[in-house]
């Protein structure tokens, strides 16, 4: 998996847009708080420092859930399917990520996996996890193997979507069974009865090259079917309705501005776009309500920087959740508990 797809569809991670990536299936319920991922520090181009809060709708009692180390983010958080629960993934400077899950009052922090130790020379990575409806398993990216160049790029060997039981145990890779493979599968989203997952394949060698798009499988490996065309550039992880019938995405996904937020049913038809961006406005990742009736996003706010902002599931009726200096992003928004 290429080193920008790595963690999360880290595609162009250098850059502050890429960063503000996240959403996660949404199971259908009564509206709860929103987690997401505040960014402390922008240093040279990159966001820096983040950790994982929780806001009302109403924008009110914000709550900051975990405290990284020095050299680490906390990033794209995803709540369980009774509310109780965050699983997200911690991001390093120098060492591979990890996955780890809180409670929703900040306590009980626990790592989850248990890492996979590889040769020296290897590389072992996951991230992006997510909740299956049931709350029995997460599904995560997972990118190991030798470290190769394609056109001056560097990628890794493997780059699959893989699934653990919730504490860790178990783990099955689902996809790119074979190496060295030619895509790379990351950002997976449950369907809200379970069945399938939605992820992004991006191509290293595969025709067409460096394109991405959003497929689906059944969770048993079986009815791989590509739901957006190449030239979309879909993405930005994305975000099953609550009824099942919609994928929430971003397109293109690479760079901020000019960005936009479209909807498309699981078989690839109806595809509508939700948000109109116009001028130096930046909209990134979004996520359903429980209800099915709005959307949570990360759009430009305070400062020129991304806050949390909410609309009807149509795209109208915008309004502003967050403001703030710092930089929010990776919505998702979770069940009453």
């Amino acid at each position: 998996m290429s080193r920008t797809l790595v963690c999360g569809a880290l595609a162009s991670m250098v850059a502050l847009g890429t960063l503000a990536v996240s959403a996660f299936a949404t199971p259908p319920g009564k509206n709860g708080r929103i987690a997401f991922s505040r960014f402390a520090t922008v240093q040279g181009g990159e966001s820096k420092y983040g950790s994982i809060y929780t806001i009302g709708l109403n924008g009110k009692g914000e709550r900051r859930l975990t405290r990284p180390p020095a050299g680490a983010s906390d990033f794209q958080p995803d709540w369980s399917y009774d509310g109780l629960r965050i699983v997200f993934e911690r991001q390093y400077d120098s060492k591979p990520y990890e996955i780890w899950s809180v409670r929703a009052d900040g306590s009980n922090l626990q790592r989850i996996e248990p890492g996979c130790p590889v040769p020296e020379n290897q590389i072992c990575d996951v991230s992006s996890p997510a909740w299956s409806p049931d709350g029995s398993r997460i599904a995560y990216s997972d990118a190991h193997g030798h470290v190769k160049y394609i056109g001056g790029v560097e990628w890794i060997e493997v780059g699959a979507l893989s699934v653990m039981d919730a504490d860790g145990s178990h783990r099955r890779q689902l996809t790119q069974l074979s190496r060295p493979t030619s895509s790379e599968d990351g950002e997976p989203v449950w369907s809200p009865d379970g069945k399938r997952i939605a992820f992004v394949r991006l191509n290293s060698t595969a025709t067409p090259r460096n394109k991405h798009a959003i497929f689906v499988i059944n969770v048993d490996g079986t009815g791989l079917r590509r739901v957006t065309p190449w030239q979309m550039q879909a993405g930005d992880h994305p975000d099953w309705s609550p009824d099942g019938k919609w994928i929430l995405f971003r397109s293109p996904d690479e760079g901020l501005v000019g960005t936009n937020l479209y909807r498309v049913h699981p078989d690839g038809s109806a595809l509508k776009r939700l948000t109109n961006t116009k001028g130096d406005i930046e909209v990134l990742s979004a996520s359903y309500s429980p209800d099915g009736k709005s959307i949570v996003l990360s759009r430009t706010g305070k400062g020129g920087l991304p806050d949390l902002w909410v609309m009807r599931h149509d795209g109208t009726n915008l309004r502003q959740l967050t403001r703030t200096p710092k930089w929010d992003s990776a919505p998702d928004w979770g069940s009453a508990s």
